[in-house]
């Protein structure tokens, strides 16, 4: 019974970890540091960068005039009970204070309530006010990106 329950834990580890093929032993898969996200309007796209290199990118949609104004911010918070699956609040950075001005700026993803229909929403330009990804995404940049990271909106 032992013997079976470590061959089990040896093949939970293995699928966990990557090895490396000169030595052997396992080295963890660590997940990419983001330190960045870039929003460009006119493509409709949202850049996760680390390190100077893009990490992941997603397919954004976008309000009406004047929604998601171009300029520096950083995500200031986050919001698990929102109607829109899940939401980062983003902040304008004012560069002459150390404190951020606050705003209704989000980047989150489709209604809840919409359920499986939402998914009909990606791609198009339906929020006020924010910044709009598909559900499957919001959960990734949620678990990638750290409250206080820098956010440029590319007009």
């Amino acid at each position: 019974m032992k013997s079976a329950a470590a061959v089990c834990f040896s093949v939970a580890l293995a699928n966990t970890r990557a090895f490396d093929d000169n030595s052997g032993y396992p080295w963890p898969i660590l997940l990419p540091r983001v330190d960045k996200l870039v929003v460009d309007k006119a493509r409709r796209r949202l850049t996760l960068m680390g390190r100077g290199r893009v990490v992941r990118s997603y397919r954004i949609s976008l309000g009406g005039e004047g929604s998601a104004p171009a300029g520096r911010y950083v995500v200031a918070g986050r919001n698990p009970k929102s109607p829109f699956h899940l939401a980062l609040r983003l902040a304008r950075q004012a560069p002459s204070a150390p404190e951020r001005a606050g705003g209704s700026l989000q980047l989150h993803g489709t209604p809840d309530w919409l359920g499986p229909l939402g998914a009909a929403l990606h791609g198009s330009d339906w929020t006020t006010g924010g910044i709009a990804v598909a559900n499957d995404h919001i959960e990734d940049i949620w678990n990638l990106v750290t409250d206080g990271t820098p956010v440029v909106i590319r007009p």
